[in-house]
């Protein structure tokens, strides 16, 4: 089987942890690792490393990539999309890629940012699930629900067929209170978790069938793929490619071909699956105190109940709390009632309307070389923490609106200022004025931490003029 791991979500509902230009699957949320990463380590007994693929958005292809570096993944195996198109372009494009070089080639379908629990009986469902597949099936995994939830899809089971498989009579949209109620008495409908066993060949003649304004378009799109110009190098489209993408339907596969198709079969699946959709998910997937809290980081909860309270670095003290949800981050805090978690999304659509970029961005950046905190800004300054990893580079550039100052305080730094290279050590300073062309590298095998404070009247990251690049952005 080959594995391909669906990475382009912005996971809104889970802020201020997860932003769009820091999303959830990229985030420690459960378990030992990140969500990417995680999800990794779940699939990997049944996927080889060589056998994983990976969509994702532009802005998150390189970091995706430096999470999976210790897994040996293939970096060409990831497809960096220009915008999101949904999961049914994502899903073909992978289909045409993996068919190219494997005819026979059975793909499962996975999310990136998912909870699963029982490990073993999750590799047993996914081989029922191939051995179905390869019969020309397009398998679905439905999970018994547990409550009347109505921030999933349902799968209405239907008759038996082979295999342990059932049809499916319909796929439901996520319901109201009442009738997702209603679905849990009557025992035969399933929450849709998002997770699909199929031939590459059989999906892409679905497509063809339930889909040809999708289908049509991606052996072109396929061709317009080409390796970045940055290191590390991943596919991504050229101009080409990027306007035909551009047109195409956005469109999940449920609505392009699940709900369409006679080859659906449903798996029922128990194997402690979660979508850690909202901040209330955690409920069910991490240890409790005495009192029903979830708690971490630097927190003082008193007289406390059925809470989740996230702290940091600095203290948070809660007192009296039931059934709220606190969670902190260096530029905002969350404070709601867990039965309204689901209305984060909400939240966050209200900052970007009024212009907050707390909605979007985190306090620290993650790019390339490494990653930027700002600390502090006023009207004509900025300060900054810029912390560039072992052998990264920023780009030879200049500033046509601000000056910069710069000193050391961990690591050394290899420092181009015009034509000269200098060598700056811990307490170290220099000044990058207006227009000069300057280049800040980590040649050590330490991290490199720097203070950088921006002078001038337009502090933007757009005034950013490149002339070379190590990671494509000329």
């Amino acid at each position: 089987m080959y594995g391909v791991i669906l990475a382009g979500g912005s996971g809104t509902r889970f802020w201020p942890k997860s932003r769009e230009q820091s999303p959830k699957q990229l985030q420690k949320i459960v378990g030992p690792g990140t969500m990417l990463q995680n999800t990794v380590q779940r699939l990997l007994p049944s996927v080889p490393i060589e056998r994983l693929y990976l969509a994702t958005n532009h802005q998150q292809a390189i970091e995706t990539l430096r999470q999976l570096n210790s897994y040996g993944f293939f970096s060409d195996h990831l497809i960096a999309e220009p915008s999101s198109r949904n999961t049914a372009v994502a899903i073909g494009l992978m289909a045409k890629l993996l068919i190219d070089k494997d005819p026979d080639a059975v793909m499962g379908v996975f999310p990136a940012d998912h909870v699963v629990t029982n490990s073993e009986a999750f590799i047993k469902t996914l081989q029922k699930a191939e051995t179905l597949a390869q019969k020309g099936y397009l398998v679905t995994l439905g999970i018994p629900p547990t409550r009347p939830e109505t921030g999933f899809g349902y799968i209405k089971q239907g008759t038996e067929t082979e295999g342990g498989a059932y049809q499916v009579e319909r796929f439901v949209e996520k319901p109201d209170p009442a009738t997702a109620k209603q679905y849990l008495e009557q025992g035969n409908y399933f929450w849709n978790c998002g997770i699909f066993v199929w031939k590459a060949s059989t999906i892409l003649e679905e497509l063809r069938q339930h889909a040809g304004n999708i289908h049509s378009q991606l052996e072109t799109i396929a061709g317009c793929l080409q390796n970045s110009k940055g290191k590390p190098s991943y596919l991504e489209l050229n101009k080409k490619g990027c306007g035909l993408f551009y047109s195409l339907p956005n469109l999940s596969i449920d609505y392009a071909v699940m709900e369409n198709s006679s080859q659906v079969v449903l798996i029922p699946a128990q194997f402690g699956w979660n979508d850690v959709g909202a901040w209330s998910a955690l409920d069910d997937v991490s240890e409790k105190d005495s009192e029903g809290n979830i708690i971490s980081g630097n927190v003082l909860a008193q007289d406390c109940k059925n809470s989740i309270i996230q702290g940091q670095n600095r203290l948070i003290a809660v007192l009296g709390l039931k059934d709220t949800i606190v969670v902190d981050s260096p530029d905002a805090i969350l404070v709601c009632a867990k039965e309204r978690s689901q209305d984060v999304k909400k939240l966050v659509e209200s900052l970007n309307e009024n212009g907050h970029p707390e909605g979007k961005q985190p306090s620290t950046v993650k790019k390339p070389w490494g990653s930027y905190t700002v600390l502090d800004s006023g009207p004509s300054y900025l300060l900054k923490r810029i912390e560039v990893l072992p052998g990264e580079a920023l780009s030879l550039q200049s500033h046509q609106h601000r000056s910069e100052y710069w000193t050391v305080v961990s690591g050394s730094a290899q420092v181009v200022l015009d034509e000269e290279t200098l060598q700056l050590k811990v307490n170290d300073s220099i000044t990058i004025p207006k227009n000069t062309k300057h280049r800040l590298e980590n040649s050590s095998s330490d991290p490199l931490i720097i203070i950088e404070i921006q002078f001038g009247h337009l502090l933007d990251e757009n005034d950013i003029s490149r002339f070379e690049d190590r990671y494509g952005r000329c």
